[in-house]
């Protein structure tokens, strides 16, 4: 078995992978989050719902722009992490990981 050292990681590449990822997550969670008020207000609970296609385009623009903010969010966490990383294994070394042979 081959060892390689994970010295570095790119911020750029991580932040942009969790933008993504938080984007998609937020855009699920938030639909999950308006399916279950819609679903409360049939049972005669009035919390958090909309009322007609106003109020439905603004729910989907705000779900929209939340989730591009949770993307946003979570893609800058991401990069401050692979930066103190690599601050860290520059300092230590970094992340061993072993291969075997042919991989």
């Amino acid at each position: 078995m081959k060892f390689h050292e994970l010295k570095r990681i790119r911020a750029g590449s991580v932040f942009k992978f969790n933008l993504c990822a938080g984007f998609v997550l937020s855009l699920i969670v938030g639909v999950v989050l308006l399916l279950m008020g819609y679903g409360l207000q049939d049972l005669g609970l009035e919390i958090g719902t909309v009322q007609g296609a106003l109020g439905i385009g603004t729910a989907i623009l705000g779900l929209i722009l939340a989730s591009a903010l949770g993307g946003l969010v979570l893609g800058a966490a991401g990069a401050v992490l692979a930066f103190l990383y690599n601050v860290f294994a520059a300092a230590v070394g970094g992340i061993a990981i072993g291969l075997a042979a042919g991989s």
